[in-house]
């Protein structure tokens, strides 16, 4: 960000981003939960597919718990760190290289999908053991994102300003002479355009396979729409992230490229960018849980099984609550025909033994 450029926002704007970080928070975290809780508790959801989109899941909520609560807080700071010295500086470089990392495995997990659809589909009878292994790949995925995130780490600082206080900031000048085009010039290419381009080509092949193939019968026919299926969800996904995180990489380029431009952009158009991105970890989950038929069944189930918890424990409390006011009822009339006893024997209209049969009857 240009250091002419004021990031500050009306209190109305302040506020209206602060509802839709919110419900943004509150999407992600109960999509990519429920997403990792089906995939544990129901064994036909543990494919390779369903596995990778854990490592999404995880990477998702990671950006949930740490970089939406700081892109709020920098809706009122505007970028200063609330942490100073040797704190500050590891909690901004942690922070932002975190961030990376996981937007790079989560573009990792959606070009390992596209590999995977794609040997699937070309060559399906080779089983390809080796790179179907789930905690391979998770090594792979992570290991490899940190570092692709080398650079944000060698970028990013915690800078003390004295009285202004510390701002978590890139310093640019670390990368060289042309350290800001060549920093988002590196996110773009290797965390946008190169998988995009990948996964597409790899996309365009499976469905020309598709199409060409002719339309087995039976269980082949069942195998091959299934195939088809997992395809299309895997392109729609990747369609979503494509449009979620497009306009946070037109900011950078604009940022890089021309600075001019963006000195005249208002403040809000960066927060509305950024937010579309970190947006895209709420919507992840919910996709991949409606178009799959085995998560809307597993889905289905689990929301049966709560609602059926709820509706039981409803009715327990409908009941017990029937049986207080019976209760309560029984011993009132009991009380109230206790006093009529008393009255009656004190007016000579009761025996003793009534009397006592009625005290009796109330304890």
């Amino acid at each position: 960000m240009s250091d002419e450029q004021s990031t500050s926002l009306t209190t109305l704007q302040a506020a209206g981003y602060t509802v839709l970080y919110a419900i943004t928070i509150l999407v992600a975290l109960t999509g990519n939960i429920l997403l990792i809780f089906i995939i544990k508790r129901k064994p036909e959801t543990r494919s390779l597919t369903g596995f990778l989109f854990v490592n999404m899941a995880v990477a998702d909520l990671l950006v949930t718990l740490v970089v939406m609560p700081v892109s709020v807080a920098f809706l009122y700071t505007e970028g200063k760190w609330l942490l100073s010295g040797n704190l500050g500086q590891v909690s901004c470089i942690s922070v932002y290289f975190g961030y990376h990392v996981t937007l790079a495995a989560s573009i990792l997990s959606l070009s390992i999908m596209s590999v995977d659809r794609y040997l699937a589909v070309v060559y399906p009878f080779s089983g390809f053991p080796t790179f179907r292994r789930a905690k391979v790949l998770t090594v792979v995925i992570w290991l490899s994102s940190m570092i692709f995130s080398i650079p944000i780490a060698v970028v990013w600082r915690a800078i003390d300003y004295g009285p202004g206080g510390t701002y978590c900031t890139p310093v640019f000048k670390n990368l060289g002479e042309f350290g800001m085009p060549v920093y988002y010039t590196y996110l773009f290419l290797l965390m946008y355009l190169i998988p995009l381009l990948v996964i597409s080509s790899l996309y365009t092949l499976v469905g020309r396979a598709l199409w060409r193939r002719n339309v087995p019968t039976g269980a082949e026919q069942r195998n091959e729409m299934t195939k088809r299926k997992v395809v299309r969800t895997l392109v729609i996904i990747t369609a979503v992230f494509a449009f979620c995180w497009f306009p946070t990489q037109c900011y950078h380029f604009i940022l890089a490229f021309y600075t001019g431009v963006h000195d005249k952009l208002p403040p809000y158009v960066m927060f509305l960018c950024f937010w579309s991105g970190h947006a895209n970890s709420a919507v992840n989950p919910w996709l991949y849980m409606m178009l799959t038929e085995k998560f809307r069944k597993a889905l289905r189930d689990v929301l049966r099984t709560t609602s059926g918890y709820s509706r039981f424990r409803s009715r327990t409390s409908r009941a017990q609550s029937s049986t207080r006011s019976t209760t309560v009822t029984t011993r009132v009339g009991n009380s109230l025909r206790g006093q009529r006893a008393n009255h009656d024997q004190a007016n000579g209209l009761l025996d003793p033994k009534q009397v006592e049969f009625c005290r009796e009857t109330v304890l």
